[in-house]
């Protein structure tokens, strides 16, 4: 598949099969993290561990529930709330706090994980949520456990597996926001 063809099948993937992703597909989708473009320091941190997923996602609820946003607090509500969508693994995105592009950074770098991944034939959802996970009083105990470097935040998570039943199906509509200035 060429890079245009995995661009315009990327969607965001919202229900995953329990399949693990292959090792081998594995390192190349994180090679292609690391390549993306960067100011200053990051982390890519990889998540397979089933009961470190389950409080990340029990975590990422507290953490909307207690956001203040009332659409987040709505959605945690609901008894189907399930922020990481039960995939098998998970990547997150950390930078220092006084990187201040570390949210750009890690953008680019979630970029390239999604196109890999995609090509490769896996689904995808580029995720904010999993951020309120660490804004909690678990906070610590998750960085202790993601083994994060010292001051280093997570601020993206890209979920990644085998594609389920396609519960939340939004088609990609075609929005005009383009402007040409010649």
């Amino acid at each position: 598949m060429d890079i245009f063809e995995v661009i315009n099948k990327r969607r965001s993937v919202r229900n995953y099969l329990p399949d693990e992703v292959d090792e081998k597909d594995l390192k190349i989708i994180v090679d292609a993290g690391k390549k993306a473009p960067k100011a200053g320091p990051f982390q890519i941190t990889v998540v397979t561990n089933e009961e470190l997923l389950r409080k990340i996602n029990e975590f990422t609820i507290d953490g909307m529930k207690n956001s203040g946003n009332d659409l987040l607090v709505e959605k945690a509500n609901t008894p189907e709330c399930n922020p990481i969508y039960d995939a098998p693994l998970l990547i997150l995105f950390s930078a220092p706090d006084e990187n201040v592009f570390g949210g750009l950074t890690a953008s680019a770098a979630a970029e390239n994980v999604i196109l890999a991944a995609t090509g490769l034939g896996y689904g995808t959802c580029y995720l904010v949520s999993p951020t309120f996970a660490f804004q909690t009083s678990k906070k610590d105990e998750l960085i202790k456990e993601l083994q994060l470097p010292a001051d280093f935040n997570p601020l993206i998570a890209v979920s990644i597996g085998k594609e389920g039943e396609n519960k939340f199906g939004v088609p990609q509509e075609e929005i005009n926001n383009v402007n040409y200035v010649k």
